[in-house]
């Protein structure tokens, strides 16, 4: 079976998915096709002739192609997510499961986001309460550099979406207490998805049944189920703390600003930006 007439069917599946959105799907098509011209280049135009070697050195390609990282790891994922559909469900046989995703380099210790790759990271729907919930903690998260915990104990009476603005490190936390402006985007997105609640729950972010979020792992996992929705790396909460800090840095902002803006006791906890100031 071509490798180019699955990739057709591969793409009507995405495009009907309600899980992916528009432009990942888009994204995928376009990266698969790159993918179909690299084959072709070394003589494999029939799925039965694709070995995790060839996978492999397409990956080694993308490596070597000096690319922004965010763009490997979609293009990565667009092929990984392809080798499943085919295996599972195609008539092409593929003996081998898709090839596991890419890493951070282990020597990266301050892992931030692109902005391409946050607004990668936000593509997916929000048209369930669930991923409206989601979509608001990311932008919070993206906006304040709130931490878990905190996001766990928000009110929503902490929130003044009229005046765009949230109040941190209350009772309770071992942050300092910050008020922090909101974009218009997160408003929009707190407002989006409290609309969509219906419950009297005083928390500002839920799980299940209206229950307020009790666990850190929880949080991480709805992370990370966006990131592989939109064909991304696994993306950390501290991650997206980073990407707070960092911006706020590269926007002239001072190490004694930071220290305000994260709630932390002394200048010695941030020093580890120190080389973006």
């Amino acid at each position: 079976m071509k490798i180019e007439d699955l990739i057709e069917d591969f793409s009507v599946d995405l495009w009907n998915d309600p899980g992916t959105s528009p432009r990942t799907a888009e994204f995928y098509v376009a990266d698969l096709r790159e993918f179909a011209r690299f084959l072709v280049n070394r003589g494999v135009e029939e799925a039965e002739d694709l070995g995790v070697g060839t996978v492999m050195e397409f990956r080694n390609h993308l490596l070597d192609g000096n690319r922004k990282r965010f763009t490997v790891y979609r293009k990565d994922a667009a092929v990984r997510r392809f080798l499943d559909w085919a295996r599972t469900s195609s008539d092409a046989e593929l003996d081998f499961d898709p090839i596991e995703p890419m890493h951070q380099p282990l020597d990266q210790k301050i892992i931030s986001l692109e902005d391409e790759e946050a607004e990668q990271l936000l593509s997916f729907p929000t048209d369930t309460l669930d991923a409206a919930r989601d979509a608001a903690v990311i932008r919070l998260m993206l906006d304040t550099g709130v931490t878990v915990g905190e996001i766990r104990g928000l009110l929503k009476s902490d929130v003044d979406l009229a005046a765009g603005q949230v109040q941190l490190g209350g009772p309770g936390s071992h942050l300092a207490p910050r008020a922090r402006r909101l974009s218009a985007e997160t408003v929009e997105a707190i407002r989006r998805y409290l609309t969509m609640r219906n419950d009297e729950t005083p928390e500002l972010i839920v799980g299940r049944a209206a229950r307020p979020v009790t666990t850190s792992k929880s949080l991480q996992i709805a992370l990370w189920k966006r990131c592989d929705a939109v064909g991304m790396w696994r993306v950390s909460p501290m991650v997206l703390r980073h990407t707070f800090a960092i911006r706020l840095l590269r926007r002239g902002g001072t190490l004694n600003e930071l220290k305000e803006a994260l709630g932390v006791r002394d200048t010695s906890n941030i020093g580890v930006y120190k080389k973006f100031v």
